[in-house]
């Protein structure tokens, strides 16, 4: 079943699609690959690592359900970011892989060795001064973002099914996982949770 004209489906976690996707958003130069160790080896054979995204089982935070914002945890008290940070809400579902990609892509800095492209590089611009959900936003409104999301739907999201309850019942019974993102700005390393109000501060790099 196709996502509907204002949808984002479920993708693959999976670094040849996750590097194609970014070249469809226009991103030259930079590359997807999966960690099985984060010993110093592992990094070495990489080259430059701009990023790290962890993908694991999602469970809804007992307690953000008193917060009176709609974002999972905007209760909590965060170090503050320095502008110079480009974080942006998860405000749609599924949305997910894709919004840990540009978390990396956006934090980069100009003239480096990686070129995030035209739009991306108009977009994160355009919203530089928006606060984060107000970002997160103006990404799920990106058709051109969307569209290269979607075009790497789950295979088991293009089946039919014969009925939408049927349909409900089987997303349902899903597992439900989540991406993170850890990238180093200026010097700190910062959590990047879309389902959280901000980037946490992890401490210098």
């Amino acid at each position: 079943m196709s996502a509907d004209a204002a949808g984002w489906t479920t993708i693959e976690s999976d670094p040849g699609v996750f590097t194609e996707l970014i070249g469809q958003l226009g991103v030259k130069g930079a590359q997807v690959e999966e960690l099985y160790s984060l010993d110093p080896a592992s990094f070495a054979s990489l080259g430059p690592v701009y990023g790290l995204i962890f993908l694991f089982k999602w469970a809804p935070d007992a307690g953000s359900s008193s917060s009176s914002s709609s974002i999972p945890g905007a209760s909590q008290p965060l170090v503050p970011a320095p502008s110079s940070v480009y974080f942006a809400n998860q405000v749609v579902n599924n949305a997910c892989a894709t919004q840990a990609l540009l978390a990396v892509l956006m934090n980069l800095p100009d003239g480096g060795p990686i070129d995030i492209g035209a739009d991306l590089k108009e977009l994160r611009e355009f919203t530089k001064e928006f606060p984060p959900e107000v970002k997160g936003l103006a990404i799920s409104n990106s058709e051109k973002i969307r569209s290269a999301h979607n075009s790497f739907a789950r295979p088991d999201h293009l089946l039919e099914l014969t009925s939408p309850e049927k349909r409900r019942k089987a997303d349902e019974s899903d597992d439900v996982y989540h991406f993170i993102t850890y990238v180093p700005v200026e010097g700190a390393v910062y959590e990047m949770d879309g389902l959280r109000h901000g980037p946490v501060s992890l401490g210098k790099t």
